[in-house]
């Protein structure tokens, strides 16, 4: 009898097993962007890209931003931040709130530059925390002739295996506005 309703349960049991595995177990999301803005200096770029100030130009989901703190000298610096973004189904998943820290340096100017953003993203009202990685490189390139800035970019997110395409699908949306952002940006 004991054994009969434990066979019944099993499939439910089994079932809220995998998904706790599901929400708890973090993927690895790696994302590669690059884009080629013609007729640009790498550091011309690569300056306007680390003014925080200008990131609601190129992000349009950020709502507010708030600079926590900032170390350095104009060519190498460090800075945190936080940010808040409307998300896909914003009115009912609520802002992300991103706490992030910024490295900002040259590698070998005036031909490559670096910028690494780390965040920590707290979504669904505070009840998902992500970890976010970026890494940015400016360099000099010439394509058809034309000589300008190679924009590449890895984004990394560690969002739980279930909600791994939406996450992918947030990253992905939040990027394409960025590099078009970017290249509205130098094309005046």
């Amino acid at each position: 009898m004991v054994g009969l309703r434990i066979r019944r349960k099993f499939p439910l049991i089994l079932g809220c097993v995998v998904l706790i595995f599901l929400t708890l177990k973090r993927g690895k999301q790696l994302r590669t962007y690059e884009l080629f803005i013609p007729n640009q200096e790498p550091k011309a770029v690569w300056d306007f890209v680390a003014d925080f100030s200008n990131m609601p130009k190129l992000n349009t989901k950020i709502q507010r931003w708030e600079l926590l703190d900032e170390a350095g000298n104009f060519e190498r610096w460090t800075y945190r931040v936080v940010t808040y973004e409307t998300m896909v189904g914003g009115a009912l998943f609520g802002l992300n709130e991103n706490h992030g820290e910024v490295l900002v340096e040259p590698v070998k100017a005036p031909d490559h530059y670096y910028l690494q953003e780390v965040y920590t993203t707290y979504s669904l009202h505070g009840y998902l925390v992500v970890k976010n990685h970026g890494k940015m490189h400016f360099r000099r390139e010439v394509r058809h002739g034309v000589r300008g800035t190679l924009f590449q970019q890895e984004a990394f997110s560690d969002c739980p295996l279930l909600l791994a395409p939406l996450c992918s699908y947030e990253i992905d949306h939040n990027r394409r506005n960025f590099l078009a952002n970017l290249v509205s940006v130098f094309a005046k």
